[in-house]
């Protein structure tokens, strides 16, 4: 996939619902709402190529976006604050599914309670920060 094929998924990421996207100095990784599937696609700034496009039921999406928030994304910020994020998570009811849209809502509509400058994609006009950077 091309940096124009990606530049279509990340457009009508909001079509369907809100998703994640946050981008780093190196990537961009994005979980999209596709009816009752997530599109996870990522972006590899450097090499200018797509390091993952899959589509994933509820409960992987979860698994996923998880990984990205707690390893990937408080490894890269000065600032994180995973234990209150951790909290958060764990005082949602329900499976996978039910959790993934409430977590993300939260930390995209919710940074500042979790760190300084976390660079989530908040709306349609916010995604000029990241097609600058590919």
């Amino acid at each position: 996939m091309s940096k124009t094929e990606f530049m279509t998924a990340i457009e009508t990421a909001f079509d369907e619902g809100l998703p994640f996207i946050d981008f780093t100095e190196f990537y961009t990784y994005a979980l999209i709402p596709k009816g009752d599937k997530y599109l996870e696609i990522s972006y590899d700034f450097e090499d200018h190529e797509i390091m993952e496009n899959r589509t994933l039921d509820p409960a992987k999406a979860y698994f996923n976006f998880c990984e990205e928030v707690e390893k990937a994304l408080a490894e890269e910020l000065e600032i994180f604050y995973l234990n209150k994020w951790r909290d958060f998570k764990n005082s949602l009811s329900g499976n996978e599914a039910a959790k993934l849209p409430k977590l993300i809502e939260e930390l995209v509509n919710n940074t500042d309670t979790y760190g300084n400058d976390i660079p989530v994609i908040k709306s349609p006009e916010d995604l000029a920060k990241l097609k600058e950077k590919l």
